[in-house]
């Protein structure tokens, strides 16, 4: 099974966010956040062009932009998870992912959708086994990871990683 890994795009900044009283879970997408992670979507579709599921972060920027990666791709079951929130556990997103599989027949791919540096450790920790950042996925970035059997600690393959920029220009 593929996994494809895509930060959150540009949201209302944080400081803005908190003059305007807007907690952080409710920040949302700015329009040109918005414009390009269209862009972006469309770049995902050739790169991926089947998903079964979008798993989002239940945070208003992250459902935003899972909203926009459904629009691209039909078909698609989205799915809130609090394993994509910012302080969840490894563990707690490959369950997820492994119980979603459970019993249905081979998927080609799916999405998770969420925020930093959690995305980042959790991908470092399927690839080397060990929580740690080993690279930066920017806001609308994405990569692109297999796994065999089983989605956990050091059972992935990274295949590709790209910017947004990258993204946009496909």
């Amino acid at each position: 099974m593929d996994v494809l890994v895509v930060r959150h795009a540009v949201a209302l900044d944080k400081d803005e966010a908190n003059e305007r009283g807007v907690p952080d879970a409710e920040r949302p997408l700015t329009k040109d956040g918005r414009r390009r992670m269209r862009r972006v979507a469309r770049g995902l579709a050739l790169s991926v062009p089947k998903l079964s599921a979008i798993f989002s972060s239940p945070w208003l920027r992250a459902t935003e932009t899972a909203a926009l990666l459904q629009a691209r791709f039909t078909g698609v079951e989205s799915v809130e998870s609090d394993a994509l929130l910012p302080d969840a556990e490894p563990e707690a997103l490959a369950q997820c992912l492994m119980e979603y599989l459970a019993g249905r027949p081979a998927t080609p791919a799916v999405s998770v959708v969420g925020h930093e540096p959690q995305l980042s450790e959790w991908v470092g920790w399927c690839l080397a086994g060990r929580l740690s950042s080993i690279l930066e996925l920017r806001k609308g970035g994405a990569c692109l990871m297999r796994f065999a059997d089983t989605v956990g600690a050091g059972q992935g393959k990274l295949l590709w990683l790209m910017t947004p920029a990258v993204l946009r220009q496909l």
